[in-house]
């Protein structure tokens, strides 16, 4: 009894304490579940990332996430946490890690490495492009088969990105830039290898080299690139992928180029630009010596890769490059010879130092020697060269020796073997010829029979070329014989005095000429006077008034002795004059019926009286009286 009332109390207690215990449960479970809460309670602070970690649990099945997962499993997670409102995590699983989101400066590429995803199986040393949202979404990357390493695409400067930390590293570095009025020249490290016969890694359209991964996926190949980088501009390029030559580190390069090679291309006025392919089809046997054919769509060689495409030929290209632009070119591929098509004036003289790389360089003076005499003679011919024969001079006579690089290459050698092999031979074989086959007097006395000739022997020599002969100018045969030159004095002295004689004798025929024209006019004109008084006052008035004319010119003394009567006036008078006159008007009369004629045809006579008046009065026939 006493038992079972023990065991009574005992159940009875426990039935009261039951509901307490319930209440502190409940007070502890609200207690851990309050400060889970608020320890779960994740504020990610501005310009930060999270980045959590879960300590306890399962880890990845995939082996390829040893350090990062792209799930919930033990170790990091490639999610990350962003600024702005809060999280929750479990306080005891996970923990949070806060790193400053990554910023790229302006002017810098943002060079990202993968610490954690699949491995390159292609032996490809960049990690491929994902679908990442930049790199800021880790679980994309990862499950997207993200590669390790170095990974093809990079970041944009001047943007800040939410990047996980522990599963990408990001390093900047200087964007590409590229001085104006230069280029720059890309060398592929990654891509296929190019066949040993190519010169050039095939081209690939890649936004100037800023897509990596579609240069890669289109084929790249490894090695220089057709294509460069133009001036004035700056390019997101992956360092990784691309070695870039500018001007800038030039220097550094272990091909030979300078900085001369990088500047674009410009051809100055009066000339025209002959290229030269370094790289094409090989030409013909038939075609060595001659221009390749023009090929089509690679804008004056500035897209070379369809220069190769189309089948242009490596060597000199028929097609020339004109003045006033500037052509950015890749010196790899090409280089621009300019030839002169303005007129060129060449000069056979004795050469200074400082014409040394003028054109007509290798012409010196021209010494004829005639019987034994030497003579100097200075030549000058004037010549112009179309843009269109330029390639062929090129072509024909060559222009800089083996190099492996193109750029400007100002090279007189082709113009100046042109004028020695050409012009300077076909001038100096024409004066040996003719000074053999003529004497010294008569080889200065044909001097323009020379200097035609020899007109004729250049311009038949260029002509085959096609080159444009304009004026061919020889001065006076010099001999270096001091006895000579003093005879060529001697005769140069009389022929001057020939000349001037032979010049006085023409100016005296020249005055008589002008007087007799002289005369001839005034007879026309006394001629012309006479008939119009004829006409208008009839021939006898005209007569009368002609004699009377006559009369009033005789002298006649103003004072007359003995008295001053009549007849001795009369006896002053130039009677013989007087008879002379009235006889040749009775004669007048007498011939032409003066009285009986017609008005017409004593008009005529009366021309003709006064005519033969004036000749009787120069002539001095007597008059009856």
């Amino acid at each position: 009894m006493e038992l079972n009332r023990a065991g009574g109390a005992r159940t009875a207690a426990r039935v009261e304490n039951r509901p307490m215990l319930t209440l502190s449960v409940l007070l502890v479970l609200l207690a851990a579940a309050a400060w889970a809460g608020w320890s779960g309670r994740v504020v990610v602070p501005a310009n930060h990332v999270g980045i959590v970690t879960r300590r306890f649990g399962a880890a990845h099945p995939d082996a390829a996430f040893k350090q990062v997962n792209p799930a919930n499993a033990r170790g990091v997670h490639a999610r990350t946490l962003l600024p702005g409102g809060f999280h929750w995590l479990a306080p005891v699983l996970h923990s949070v890690e806060y790193v400053p989101r990554v910023h790229v400066p302006a002017g810098m590429v943002g060079l990202v490495c993968a610490l954690e995803g699949r491995t390159r199986t292609d032996g490809r040393p960049l990690g491929r492009r994902v679908e990442c949202d930049s790199f800021q979404n880790g679980e994309a990357f990862l499950l997207g088969g993200g590669e390790q390493g170095i990974q093809v695409t990079t970041l944009t400067g001047g943007q800040s990105y939410y990047v996980n930390t522990r599963l990408f590293s990001v390093e900047t570095v200087p964007r590409v830039y590229v001085p104006p009025g230069t280029v720059g020249l890309v060398q592929a490290k990654a891509g296929g290898v190019r066949p040993p016969d190519q010169r050039f890694g095939k081209h690939v359209e890649c936004n100037s080299f800023q897509d990596g991964e579609a240069f890669l996926l289109g084929g790249g190949e490894q090695g220089r690139q057709l294509a460069i980088l133009g001036g004035g501009a700056y390019y997101d390029i992956n360092p990784e992928l691309f070695d870039v030559i500018t001007v800038d580190n030039v220097a550094s390069s272990r091909d030979g180029l300078t900085e001369a090679h990088l500047k674009e291309i410009s051809i100055e006025e009066g000339c025209t630009g002959v290229v030269v392919t370094l790289d094409g089809a090989k030409p013909k046997p038939s075609a060595i010596g001659t221009p390749a054919p023009r090929v089509e769509g690679h804008s004056s060689f500035l897209r070379p890769w369809v220069f190769l495409a189309n089948g242009g030929q490596r060597g000199v290209q028929e097609e020339t490059l004109g003045e006033g632009v500037n052509y950015p070119l890749n010196p790899w591929f090409a280089r621009v010879i300019p030839i002169p098509t303005r007129v060129l004036i060449l000069k056979w003289h004795n050469k200074k130092e400082s014409e040394a790389d003028n054109y007509d360089a290798d012409l010196g003076q021209i010494t004829v020697n005639v019987q034994g005499f030497d003579l100097d003679v200075d030549l000058t011919q004037n010549l112009q060269i179309p843009a269109t024969v330029a390639p062929r001079l090129v072509s024909e006579f060559g222009g800089v020796k083996a190099s492996g690089l193109g750029g400007l290459i100002d090279d007189p050698a082709p113009m100046q073997r042109f004028v020695r092999d050409v012009l300077g031979s076909t001038v100096t074989g024409y004066f040996s010829e003719i000074a053999v086959m003529t004497s010294v007097l008569e080889f200065r006395g044909k001097y323009h029979d020379i200097r035609k000739e020899l007109t004729d022997k250049v311009t038949h020599a260029l002509e085959r070329i096609g080159v444009e002969v304009l004026e061919t100018t020889l001065d006076r045969f010099i001999p270096r014989d001091p006895a000579l030159f003093a005879a060529f004095q001697g005769q140069f002295a009389d022929e001057m005095r020939d000349g001037t004689l032979a010049a006085g004798v023409r100016h005296a025929e020249l005055s008589d000429k002008i007087d007799a024209l002289a005369v001839k006019a005034e007879i026309r004109r006394f001629g012309l006077e006479l008939k119009t008084e004829v006409e208008q006052l009839g021939p006898e008035n005209v007569t009368m008034i002609r004699i009377v004319g006559e009369f009033a010119k005789f002298d006649v003394p103003e004072y007359i002795s003995g008295g001053g009567d009549i007849s001795a006036y009369l006896q002053t008078l130039p009677l013989p004059a007087m008879q002379d006159l009235l006889a040749r008007v009775h004669e007048m009369r007498r011939t032409q019926q003066i009285a009986s004629e017609p008005r017409q045809e004593l008009t005529e006579q009366g021309e003709h009286a006064v005519e033969q008046d004036m000749a009787g009065t120069h002539t001095g026939t007597p008059v009856e009286s």
